[in-house]
């Protein structure tokens, strides 16, 4: 990722074009991975931008730590729980949740973790069928 960095100063900027984007666990699924405290990355915490195309589902989950998302733009379900370009989701670490379903326009999501090295995802196993979208 290329970054223009002021010298000395502890200031980095990212312009959106620089931004490296890593494959996630389907090919429909694109992540940028930013670490607030690079001389420790255990642990800092961590800034996720996850763009999800039209439909993704991710299977329920949990993480080991506290997280809070906030939906940039497009919308997703959670469980039976609709969010919107402007929601924010915030759970304690361990708390289950899913699946995720990606609405028609797909999503963009900011997500903070309060730990890097316990970000990652904890399956809960599959998705049971949900109703659509009411």
């Amino acid at each position: 990722m290329a970054a223009r960095e002021q010298a000395g100063s502890g200031h980095r900027d990212i312009f959106a074009a620089d931004i490296a984007w890593g494959q996630g666990a389907s090919p429909g699924i694109q992540y940028a991975r930013f670490l607030l405290d690079e001389d420790n990355a255990a642990s800092s915490p961590m800034v996720i931008l996850s763009k999800f195309e039209p439909g993704e589902v991710v299977d329920p989950h949990t993480h080991g730590c506290n997280y809070l998302e906030y939906i940039i733009e497009g919308s997703q379900r959670v469980g039976k729980t609709n969010f919107t370009k402007g929601d924010v989701r915030w759970a304690k670490a361990g708390t289950g949740y899913g699946p995720i379903v990606v609405g028609p326009e797909g999503c963009t999501v900011l997500i903070v973790f309060q730990e890097a090295a316990k970000s990652n995802t904890i399956p809960l196993g599959k998705a049971r069928s949900l109703p659509e979208t009411v």
